[in-house]
């Protein structure tokens, strides 16, 4: 008789367990929900144009070569003491639009100035190098872009010329 109790008392608590179990199984949860925002800024394409072309003005060249540097930072130009430096000159002043928001500025770090000689290599520069941040307030903003230009030894006399690539994004 006591074993017939303990297996009626083990099949009662099987059952309750089982019963828990099919209940948990059986009975929904109950739904939630909440609700988030979503956000977005729409703003201008960032454009820009050259105001004033580089131009590292006329110069006198020697069998040493030199180096002529237009500082953005100073709005001067330098030449070292083996050329002669004359006329006119100017940086390269660009002008952005946009949004009111920081934008990168950053550029290829040398090209080349073409003509009836060999090439010369110019590095182009900004004060505070490739990858300056700028911020665009009122929706514009304006920099002067500088170089330095490596003239080599007997450079033939003549007219060179050359383009380089600036890359303006939104921060």
């Amino acid at each position: 008789m006591l074993l017939s109790k303990i297996k009626a008392a083990g099949f009662k608590y099987s059952l309750g367990i089982l019963c828990v179990m099919v209940s948990a199984i059986c009975v929904p949860a109950a739904a939630q929900s909440d609700t988030g925002s979503v956000n977005v800024t729409i703003i201008e394409e960032v454009e820009f144009s050259v105001q004033l072309e580089l131009d590292f003005g006329k110069i006198t060249t020697s069998n040493i070569g030199g180096i002529v540097e237009l500082s953005p930072s100073a709005g001067t130009r330098d030449c070292s003491s083996a050329i002669t430096c004359t006329g006119l000159y100017s940086m390269s002043r660009i002008s952005l639009s946009g949004s009111d928001a920081l934008v990168r500025i950053s550029y290829q770090t040398d090209f080349e100035l073409t003509g009836p000689g060999a090439p010369m290599r110019v590095e182009p520069s900004l004060p505070s190098g490739s990858g300056t941040v700028l911020a665009l307030t009122g929706g514009s903003a304006t920099f002067d872009f500088g170089a330095r230009l490596f003239i080599n030894p007997g450079q033939a006399s003549g007219n060179y010329s050359g383009t380089f690539t600036i890359n303006v994004e939104y921060e």
